[in-house]
């Protein structure tokens, strides 16, 4: 009986993880590569009139900046535009996209091979299936919630801080900073990181509701078969 439990618990804590991990690296992937927020961004910001006086210029010539960074980050295109200092930096962010790649890639699978995994080992018992991925979903959704909502309120209070600690964690070799008349900083002023963490924000808290929803749902039909079982 033991033994079960352990087995049991382990499923439980390693498919909570791997949810997760889903939630929060998922919005994170999908942002990253957005063509349409960052433009929406360009706008916002007035990166268009510091690129060239002439609207046209700046919006094709930001398109093709845009496209090269998405290129480099998705393969091994050479990064063009950019200072040699501005290129070591972003070789440092493409490293940390692509362990943020693997971890997400990885999760989903260790997450469907779970399933089942679960599913064929309680296939005669569908109650005890069912019991392990509900804990796994109610687990997984609230330990998200919890994360993001306590991440959200710390960077309203102290989003310079926040921006400030990232960098140094992620970056330690210091190469982060830059003139203000820089390009990536002109591209990607700190009102982009603002806004573009809380659209992850919200894209990630929209999943983690719905998977708490899904898991509470499961919860309350298992307390009602447990009523007329026991």
């Amino acid at each position: 009986m033991k033994n079960t439990n352990w087995h049991n618990k382990t499923i439980i804590g390693v498919f909570s993880v791997t949810l997760f991990i889903i939630i929060i690296f998922g919005s994170l992937n999908l942002m990253i590569f957005n063509k349409d927020f960052y433009y929406k961004e360009y706008s916002k910001n007035n990166v268009y009139e510091k690129i060239s006086n002439n609207k046209t210029i700046a919006i094709d010539t930001t398109k093709n900046i845009t496209t090269n960074i998405m290129k480099y980050f998705r393969s091994n295109a050479e990064l063009e535009y950019f200072t040699n200092t501005e290129k070591n930096h972003m070789s440092d962010v493409k490293s940390l996209i692509n362990i943020m790649q693997v971890v997400y890639y990885c999760a989903a699978v260790i997450s469907i091979i779970l399933f089942f995994y679960c599913y064929y080992t309680f296939k005669k018992e569908g109650v005890k299936f069912i019991r392990i991925i509900t804990k796994s979903v109610l687990y997984s959704s609230i330990a998200a919630i919890i994360f993001l909502v306590s991440l959200f309120v710390m960077s309203v209070f102290y989003f310079n801080l926040l921006f400030m600690m990232f960098h140094l964690i992620f970056f330690p070799q210091g190469n982060w900073m830059f003139d203000s008349s820089s390009l990536l900083i002109t591209l990607f002023p700190e009102q982009f990181f603002f806004d573009i963490a809380l659209r992850i924000f919200i894209y990630a808290l929209f999943q983690a509701i719905i998977f708490f929803g899904i898991g509470y749902y499961l919860n309350t039909q298992l307390k009602v078969y447990d009523k007329h079982h026991h």
